[in-house]
């Protein structure tokens, strides 16, 4: 959960690696492998999920309480 504007920080950080993980995989894996590149991108994915709804649940927790 995040609670403060420096744990917003790192979420968006980590979304942005993930998202360069899986840029990295489409480049050297997809075209080669798509099956691996699918099993291989499910984590990153599912990362990528979970941040997106505690970024979302922190700017609701800030709208409400404005």
């Amino acid at each position: 959960m995040i609670e403060t504007t420096e744990q917003l920080y790192q979420a968006i950080e980590q979304m942005g690696r993930m998202q360069r993980l899986l840029e990295s995989y489409r480049n050297e894996i997809l075209a080669r492998n798509p099956r691996n590149f699918a099993m291989l991108a499910e984590g990153p994915l599912e990362q990528l999920r979970q941040l997106q709804t505690q970024i979302d649940q922190y700017v609701q927790r800030l709208e409400a309480a404005a």
